[in-house]
């Protein structure tokens, strides 16, 4: 075997130890950014239900009394009880998009499927 052999063997040796470090290095900082995007999501999910609590404290957000806005959470925000009509309320932000749960809501108040129901239980029956 000539040493020019022996370089390039070498040569490519090198190579192919350097290539697998940098691609170890590559997975490592992928998994840290991904790990990193979750958390950023997470944070904005949080912050957002955060500032849910505050919006009806916003004159230029709310347009309605607050004193008629009761905060439910989950599956929706709120409903306001105002004089001449009832209002579900759903806050988002940015990008937000509705659930599935909130969708089904509003289909079904858009389609005037909502009740009032009385459910009455005797005291006597606790007895």
């Amino acid at each position: 075997m000539t040493y020019l052999e022996i370089i390039l063997i070498t040569a490519a040796i090198l190579l192919i130890i350097y290539l697998i470090k940098k691609e170890k290095d590559y997975n490592d900082l992928k998994y840290r950014f991904d790990n990193l995007t979750t958390d950023i999501r997470s944070l904005r999910i949080r912050f957002g239900k955060q500032i849910e609590e505050f919006i009806p404290f916003f004159d230029d957000l709310f347009p309605y009394d607050r004193k008629k806005f009761y905060a439910l959470g989950q599956p929706i925000d709120g409903i306001y009880f105002g004089d001449d009509k009832i209002v579900f309320l759903e806050f988002k932000s940015g990008t937000a998009k509705k659930t599935a749960m909130e969708k089904k809501i509003q289909k079904l108040i858009d389609e005037k499927k909502v009740e009032f129901k009385e459910i009455r239980y005797n005291s006597a029956r606790r007895q």
